[in-house]
């Protein structure tokens, strides 16, 4: 019995030697004393996945911030493509106080990287009130507008452009009447308030505005008159108008 244990204590050591042996020649292989490591001896690493794993961080990695000097897609900034609009409108001139209801068409003509021109048209009906004199007016307006973005998430755009119309109605003193005609040419300026994807406020009036009378009393005859207006909301028009996106980005 004792035989038989000794027999195979001895086997166990033997082969416990034997991957002892095999590892002290592998490492026999490098000079230590001189720290010689050969880049073969890597060969038998797998570190591809390690460059993978790192290009696929940097190709979806999240974009924090968006520097004032990096370049914005215009695909990123929502300009609908058609809009409508209703709004109302409040002036107030030395003698005079005017208003306005208004309904206007938008179409994109141009997308620019932070800004789109639009054609607008659109019918709108004012009224007057100059002391004991009432004017009444139906007209049709013309204009192209820039629209363009001025905040971070571009929720805030400043607008500005040229208006024309044509309007015409009667004006009332007493007992008489005198029909009118107006032809307006005007820049505008204003700003518009992204409330959604679909609906935005818009605050506008005309910075400067030329406007053409032509005056035919009941009594025969006929006069023109042409007045120019350079000051905000004098004798101008401070128009509040509510804006929807017929579609969304396009």
């Amino acid at each position: 019995m004792k035989t038989k244990i000794s027999f195979v204590l001895s086997m166990l050591i033997l082969c416990s030697l034997i991957p002892l042996n095999a590892q002290s020649d592998f490492l026999n292989g490098y000079n230590f004393d001189n720290k010689e490591i050969k880049a073969e001896d890597f060969t038998n690493l797998e570190t591809g996945y390690l460059v993978e794993d790192f290009k696929s961080y940097l190709d979806n990695k999240p974009e924090l911030s968006i520097g004032a000097d990096e370049q914005i897609r215009p695909e990123d900034i929502v300009f609908a493509m058609q809009m409508l609009a209703v709004g109302a409108g409040l002036g107030f001139g030395e003698d005079e106080t005017f208003w306005c209801l208004q309904a206007a068409y938008y179409y994109r003509l141009k997308l620019f990287q932070r800004s789109a021109l639009y054609a607008s048209l659109g019918l709108n009906y004012e009224g007057a009130s100059i002391g004991d004199q009432n004017q009444s007016l139906v007209g049709i307006q013309l204009s192209l507008l820039m629209f363009h973005t001025i905040s971070q998430l571009n929720e805030i755009r400043l607008l500005y452009g040229l208006l024309g119309g044509y309007g015409f109605g009667n004006e009332k003193f007493d007992d008489f009447t005198t029909d009118i005609t107006r032809i307006t040419l005007a820049a505008v300026v204003g700003f518009q308030l992204m409330l959604s994807t679909r609906w935005s406020l818009a605050l506008h009036t005309n910075l400067v505005a030329h406007n053409r009378w032509t005056f035919k009393p009941e009594s025969g005859g006929e006069f023109k008159s042409d007045f120019t207006n350079f000051f905000i909301n004098k004798n101008n028009l401070l128009t509040l108008t509510l804006i929807f996106n017929l579609f969304g980005k396009q």
